[in-house]
C-alpha cells in the first residue's frame, strides 16, 4: 500500500516535469537560451528572399581547405577535395579558397545532395573549352563568394562537348542545385557557348562587380532568380536575365543592373519584382517581359531602346520611376490568347520555332478562322481577359517615349487601366494609329483615374478617354492640326496658375490630362504650342476640341480599335470576321519569340498581303483635315447599303461600366488606391506577407521542416522525460 502511494506521487512528478520542461523549450528564446540555427534555412530578418549565407560574403580561412590552380594542373591542401586529370573537384560540404590560373579544366562540385559548399574565389582565372569552368554537379548549396579586392575571370569554349551537352550544360558557370554569388571583388564570365551563368535550382545574387558576355542568355536561372548589392553589367545575344522555368520569380531589391540585349532586357516565366535598385536597359526585343505579372515598388528603370517597353499579364506601379523609349507600346497588359480580337497578338508564351507571325503559316498565308467564332464568342471570351489583365498606377513616376511608332500605344490594356496615383508622361507622334491610352472598351473594360497627374500625347484618331466615372477630373482634347515637338502643354487655372505643365518632345494631335486641381464645373485655359483654348468641365470625363475624332468616354471613332484594325484598314471585314483580324496581323503587341522578334513581325506584316495597307504617297498618309479619316481609294473599301458603315455590337457604356439598367457606378464600387482591377494583393508585395506567400516553394518548404523539427524536438524530450521517470519508478518498485 506504502509502495503504491509512493508510486502515484512519482509518476504526478515525472508528468508535472515534462509539462515544465515542454513549456521551456517553447519559450527558450524568450528566455535567454540560445537557439542554434542554420543560417541557410531560416530567411533573414529583412527580407524574405535572401537567407543569412546569402548575404555573408566574409570569410574566416582558418580551416578551410586551399585549392592552387597550377597551369594545366592543381594542388589540394587539406581534405575534400582532389584533382582529376586537368579538373579540380570538390567532394564534400565545407569552405574552399581557390587561387591562381587554371587553362583548360574545369572546377567541379560533385558532393553530397544535403551538403553545403562554400567556394572564395581570390584572384582566379578558370578557362575551360569543351565544358562550364565552374560547374556544379551535385550538392544542397553552394555559396561563390568573390574575395575583396580580387579580379576573377571565368571563360568557356565556343563549343561544349558530347558529355556536357548530353549533361544539358548551359553556361560557363553551369549548377545543377542552388548557387549564390556573393562578396566584394569582381567576376567576369565570358561564355562563347550558350548563357553566361545557368542553374538549374535558385539563382542568388547578393554582391560583387559581375560582367557578363554570352551569346545566348546573360544569366539563365530555372526555378528563380533574385539580386540585390550587386553591380552586373551583361551584353547578351538573346535575353539579359531570365528565368525558365512556370511561374519562377525574378527579383531586385538593391545594386544595379545595365543589360544590353538582342532578344528581351528581363525575360520571366513568373512574376518580376522590383523593390529597389536601379535598371538601366537597351533591348531589341521587350525592354522587361514576364509571362505574369510586373510589380515595381521602388527604384529605378530606364529603358533606352525596346520594341515594347513593358509587357506582362498585369503591371502594376506603386512606387519608383520608369522611363521608357520603345518602338511600339510603353505598357502591355497583354491577356488573352492570340485567337481573340485585341488580346495581345500571337504566342504570348515563349518558345516553339521561329517562324511567320501568323504560327505554322508562310507568309502571306492567312491562318483558318476557328469554326464556330461568332461575334458572341467573341465578346464573351474578350470579358474573361479583361478580369485577370489590367494596368495600374499607384505611385512613382512614369515616362513613355516613341517617336517612331506607326500603331503604337502608350498604355495598352486589354483589360482595365487604373490611375489613382503617381505622375504619367506619354509622347506618341501624332499620326498614324498612336494612341497614348489603350484598354478593351469593347469588352467591357475601364479606364479610371482617381488620383495623380497625367499628360497622355498621341494620335486623335484612336485617342480613348477616362471613364466618366472616375472619382477625379479628366479632359481629351482633339486638335484641329498636329502640334509640333518640343511644344510646351500648359494648363492654366481661372486665375492664371499654372497646374500642369510639359514640353512634349514629340507632335500630338490628341492629349488626355487630369491633375488633382481640376474641379467639375470650372474652367481652364488649355495651351498647346500655338493653340490655346479655354476648356469648361462640364462632366468628369470631359472631351473638347474641333477634330472631334476621339473616343470619349469608352467610346468609338476612327477605326474598330479593339478588333485588331487600324484607322485605315477595313473596319468592316474586322467586324465580320474578328477571329480571322486577329491573326491575320492587323495587331502584332505579344508576338514571342515562337513567332519572331518586333523586327521580324514588322517585316511579315509588311510581306502578308492579308495584312498590306493601302498604298500611300511618299509611303506616309495623307494629312487628315480636322481629325478626318482618310478616303480610302476607289473599291478599297466594300460598299455598303447607303454609303453607312456596318453597326459595332452595342458595348456599355464606361460611364456606367458594370452596372445594371444602365445606372451610374457608385464610386465606392471603385478600385482603391492601393489595389487595381481583378487584383489579388499583388500590391501587398512589399510586405511581409505577401512577400513570404510569394517566396516560392522552396521557402515554404523550409518553414514546414523548421516547424517540424520543433515540434519533434519537443516531442522527444519529452517522451525521454517521461520514460527516464517512469525507469526510475519502476526501479524504486523493484528495491522498495
Amino acid at each position: 500500500m506504502q509502495a503504491n502511494r509512493h508510486f502515484d506521487r512519482i509518476c504526478l512528478a515525472v508528468l508535472i516535469c515534462t509539462v515544465l520542461l515542454t513549456v521551456l523549450f517553447m519559450n527558450g528564446e524568450s528566455l535567454g537560451i540560445q537557439v542554434v540555427r542554420d543560417l541557410d534555412t531560416d530567411t533573414n530578418e529583412g527580407s524574405a528572399w535572401f537567407t543569412e549565407n546569402d548575404l555573408d560574403g566574409s570569410w574566416d580561412t582558418e580551416g578551410a581547405v586551399w585549392i592552387t590552380l597550377e597551369g594545366s594542373t592543381a594542388s589540394v591542401k587539406g581534405n575534400g577535395a582532389y584533382v582529376k586529370g586537368s579538373d579540380v573537384v570538390i567532394a564534400s560540404s565545407g569552405r574552399y579558397i581557390v587561387t591562381g590560373e587554371l587553362t583548360d579544366g574545369s572546377l567541379i562540385v560533385d558532393a553530397h545532395n544535403n551538403s553545403k559548399v562554400w567556394i572564395l574565389l581570390s584572384g582566379v582565372s578558370l578557362t575551360c573549352r569543351s565544358d562550364a569552368a565552374i560547374r556544379i554537379d551535385q550538392a544542397d548549396k553552394v555559396f561563390l563568394t568573390l574575395a575583396e579586392g580580387t579580379e576573377n575571370v571565368v571563360t568557356s569554349g565556343e563549343t561544349y562537348s558530347e558529355e556536357a551537352l548530353s549533361d544539358n550544360t548551359g553556361g560557363a558557370i553551369f549548377s545543377h542545385d542552388d548557387l549564390t554569388v556573393n562578396g566584394s571583388g569582381s567576376l567576369t564570365v565570358s561564355a562563347s557557348c550558350k548563357h553566361g551563368i545557368d542553374a538549374n535550382d535558385d539563382l542568388v545574387i547578393t554582391g560583387g562587380t559581375v560582367v557578363i558576355e554570352a551569346p545566348a542568355d546573360g544569366i539563365h536561372a530555372s526555378d528563380s532568380l533574385r539580386i540585390c548589392s550587386a553591380d552586373l553589367t551583361i551584353n547578351a545575344g538573346d535575353d539579359g536575365l531570365s528565368t525558365g522555368e512556370e511561374n519562377a520569380p525574378l527579383y531586385m531589391e538593391s545594386g544595379s543592373v545595365s543589360i544590353t540585349a538582342g532578344g528581351d532586357g528581363i525575360h520571366s516565366a513568373g512574376d518580376i519584382t522590383l523593390a529597389g535598385g536601379s535598371l538601366v536597359i537597351s533591348a531589341e526585343d521587350d525592354g522587361i517581359h514576364s509571362d505574369t505579372s510586373f510589380l515595381i515598388t521602388d527604384g529605378s528603370v530606364v529603358i533606352n531602346e525596346s520594341y515594347e517597353g513593358i509587357e506582362a499579364l498585369t503591371i502594376d506601379q506603386q512606387g519608383g520611376d520608369i522611363s521608357i523609349v520603345s518602338s511600339d507600346d510603353g505598357f502591355n497588359a497583354n491577356g488573352g490568347s492570340s485567337g481573340q480580337p485585341g488580346m495581345g497578338g500571337f504566342g504570348g508564351g515563349r518558345g516553339g520555332s521561329r517562324q511567320d507571325a501568323s504560327g505554322d503559316q508562310g507568309a502571306g498565308e492567312m491562318p483558318e478562322s476557328p469554326p464556330e467564332a461568332d461575334i458572341t464568342d467573341t465578346e464573351a471570351s474578350a470579358e474573361s481577359s479583361a478580369s485577370d489583365t489590367w494596368i495600374h498606377i499607384s505611385g512613382g513616376s512614369l515616362t513613355i517615349l516613341n517617336g517612331t511608332g506607326r500603331d503604337a500605344d502608350g498604355l495598352d490594356s486589354n483589360g482595365d487601366v487604373l490611375i489613382s496615383g503617381g505622375t504619367v508622361r506619354i509622347s506618341l507622334i501624332g499620326s498614324g494609329g498612336n494612341s497614348a491610352i489603350d484598354y478593351n472598351s469593347e469588352g467591357g473594360a475601364s479606364c479610371l483615374i482617381t488620383g495623380g497627374t497625367v499628360i497622355a500625347c498621341g494620335a486623335s484618331s484612336m485617342a480613348e478617354a477616362f471613364d466618366e466615372s472616375s472619382a477625379q477630373c479628366a479632359v481629351l482634347l482633339s486638335l484641329s492640326q498636329e502640334t509640333e515637338a518640343g511644344s510646351l502643354f500648359d494648363l492654366l487655372s481661372e486665375d492664371g496658375t499654372s497646374l500642369l505643365s510639359w514640353e512634349v518632345p514629340y507632335s500630338f494631335t490628341s492629349v488626355s490630362f487630369s491633375c488633382p486641381e481640376m474641379e467639375k464645373g470650372r474652367s481652364y485655359t488649355v495651351k498647346a504650342g500655338d493653340h490655346e483654348e479655354s476648356v469648361t468641365l462640364t462632366a468628369m470625363s470631359t472631351s473638347a476640341g474641333t477634330a472631334g475624332t476621339g473616343m470619349s468616354s469608352g467610346g468609338m471613332a476612327g477605326g474598330f480599335r479593339g478588333g485588331g484594325g487600324r484607322p485605315d484598314q477595313d473596319a468592316s471585314a474586322a467586324y465580320e470576321d474578328p477571329a480571322e483580324s486577329s491573326s491575320s496581323g492587323f495587331r502584332r503587341e505579344g508576338a514571342r519569340k515562337g513567332g519572331g522578334r518586333g523586327r521580324d513581325r514588322e517585316a511579315s506584316f509588311e510581306e502578308s498581303s492579308a495584312g498590306e495597307m493601302p498604298e500611300m504617297p511618299g509611303g506616309e498618309p495623307p494629312e487628315m483635315p480636322d481629325g478626318e479619316m482618310p478616303q480610302m481609294p476607289d473599291g478599297e473599301m466594300p460598299q455598303m447599303p447607303d454609303g453607312e458603315m456596318p453597326q459595332m455590337p452595342q458595348t456599355p457604356d464606361q460611364g456606367t461600366a458594370g452596372t445594371e439598367d444602365g445606372e451610374d457606378a457608385s464610386l465606392q464600387d471603385l478600385p482603391s488606391d492601393s489595389q487595381g482591377p481583378g487584383m489579388t494583393g499583388r500590391e501587398e508585395a512589399a510586405g511581409s506577407d505577401n512577400t513570404a506567400s510569394s517566396s516560392g516553394p522552396e521557402e515554404a518548404a523550409e518553414k514546414t521542416s523548421s516547424y517540424d523539427s520543433e515540434t519533434y524536438l519537443l516531442s522527444a524530450a519529452s517522451v525521454m522525460v517521461l520514460a527516464a521517470g517512469l525507469a526510475a519508478a519502476l526501479a524504486f518498485r523493484r528495491h522498495r
